[in-house]
């Protein structure tokens, strides 16, 4: 492993285009799609052994880190944003902060998407060193994905292809029609735009600094506040906001003129829609590929994924048909980057939750399970605390709470009483009285909560104690 070399992992996407197993409070990067291992796990594991564990870095939203996806960010090293502004500001920071905080002066950054596949590691490694011997000579390397075929969802690069491993960039290409993207590949020499970026830290602060001034200034005040003693995170939390919304590749791949290309034939897949996870899938005869309970007869060059209920089918052709607890998704192959769509359209009507997030909601201490919510001025729950775990003290306006203990042993604080409640027990909680659930013993506590008021949101929560950082 190299002691200079530091990764930086973009987790803060929101993956709209594979709903609805991603959803806004808990996007595709923290999802299994193709394993048991979440997206952004794979991807940090596949940084070993060139990057140590230990010299990764997470960027991702505030809100994630003590949300749905608390679980796959605990213990790693986080830069939480806390409001989205697309991947410039993202790796202004990350460069900042690494050149400030961290035992090298000037480490080498590797610059890696969460939420991509790769298959073939070895390859990846091969990629990965490579690029960082070029960084070494002050470039801006980025990885180029060979193509396999005309592809319109991807942006390109054009590259010098000569002799040697490493190729000087012409010029970015937006995405592309067809016939471009075939008139591409006929002339050879273009690449898919992977996102994934290897550099010094001082040379793409250099870029900043000299294509994104606006950008640089706010970093500057930032960095000042923080090397003068206060703590970054909070810098951040007040500063962020200010900073402009651009990506690094508008605002400086395709401007700067030190930019080298390193051709990569890894198994690479940005798994940007269903079309993609079927493409990276395991299919069968018929070329489905089918995931959970499904009974599919004569159906063929389909996707069909159920969470939960079963999906019958038949005699479908060129079917995407996905199931979660709360919605099902059905599209033509080929239509899947449609998605988005429904997403945005789901975005627009105030009353609908089905892109936020989940009927069972992960949090740090557990999970939640909506049983039955009719907006009839009462939601049932079904709600999971793990062993040692406790949710804040807390206090809602505008609802009562009953619970009823199923299994496990309740600790509740209902205002200055604290009482244990047994399985089979029960415990009310009155409009704004302060209150606290944990769980002492060593095993699941599950209980069923009954809310009752004219406000059933989420959001009428206020705490005053919390364990996990919830608290401002």
């Amino acid at each position: 492993m190299s002691e200079s070399i530091y990764a930086v992992v973009l987790a803060g996407g929101s993956g709209s285009r594979l709903w609805p197993l991603s959803r806004q409070q808990l996007p595709k990067q923290f999802l299994c799609l193709n394993g048991e291992q979440s997206m952004l796990g794979a991807t940090i594991d596949r940084l070993s052994p060139t990057v140590a564990p230990e010299h990764v870095w997470v960027v991702t939203g505030e809100a994630h880190a003590t949300g749905e996806a608390f679980s796959e960010l605990d213990g790693l090293n986080t830069i939480l944003e806390p409001c989205g502004r697309n991947t410039a500001p993202a790796v202004a920071i990350a460069a900042a902060l690494l050149q400030d905080i961290s035992d090298v002066h000037d480490p080498t950054m590797v610059v890696l998407p969460a939420d991509h596949v790769v298959t073939q590691k070895q390859a990846f490694q091969h990629c990965l060193r490579i690029a960082a011997q070029e960084a070494e000579q002050g470039r801006l390397v980025t990885f180029g994905i060979v193509p396999e075929h005309p592809e319109t969802g991807f942006g390109y690069i054009q590259a010098e292809v000569g002799d040697g491993d490493v190729h000087p960039v012409i010029r970015f290409v937006e995405k592309p029609d067809l016939p471009t993207a075939k008139r591409m590949l006929d002339e050879g020499g273009y690449f898919w735009n992977s996102g994934m970026f290897v550099w010094k830290a001082s040379v793409i602060l250099a870029e900043i600094k000299r294509y994104l001034p606006e950008l640089w200034q706010q970093l500057e005040a930032m960095r000042q506040r923080w090397n003068n003693g206060e703590l970054w995170q909070e810098v951040l939390r007040e500063q962020f906001h200010l900073m402009p919304d651009i990506s690094i590749d508008y605002g400086v791949m395709e401007r700067s003129e030190i930019v080298s290309l390193v051709a990569a034939d890894i198994g690479w897949s940005d798994v940007g829609s269903w079309d993609a996870v079927r493409e990276i899938g395991v299919r069968d005869e018929n070329e489905n590929e089918i995931i959970g309970n499904v009974l599919a007869i004569d159906c063929k060059n389909s996707l069909l994924r159920s969470e939960k209920s079963l999906i019958a089918a038949v005699g479908l052709d060129g079917i995407i048909a996905v199931e979660t607890p709360d919605a099902i998704l059905l599209c033509k192959t080929g239509e899947s980057q449609r998605v988005r769509e429904i997403v945005q359209a789901l975005k627009s009507d105030g009353d609908s939750s089905y892109h936020l997030e989940h009927v069972t909601v992960r949090r740090p201490w557990g999970s939640y399970t909506v049983l039955e919510d009719h907006n009839q001025g009462y939601k049932l729950k079904r709600i999971e605390v793990e062993p040692g775990a406790r949710l804040s003290l807390q206090a809602h306006q505008h609802r009562s709470e009953h619970w009823v203990v199923v299994a496990g042993t309740a600790t509740v604080t209902c205002g200055e009483m604290i009482k244990t409640v047994p399985k089979n027990g029960s415990a009310y909680i009155p409009i704004g009285e302060t209150h606290r659930l944990e769980n002492r013993g060593k095993v699941t506590l599950q209980l069923i909560e009954v809310q009752v008021g004219d406000y059933l949101g989420e959001d009428d929560i206020e705490r005053f104690e919390d364990n996990y950082g919830r608290v401002k």
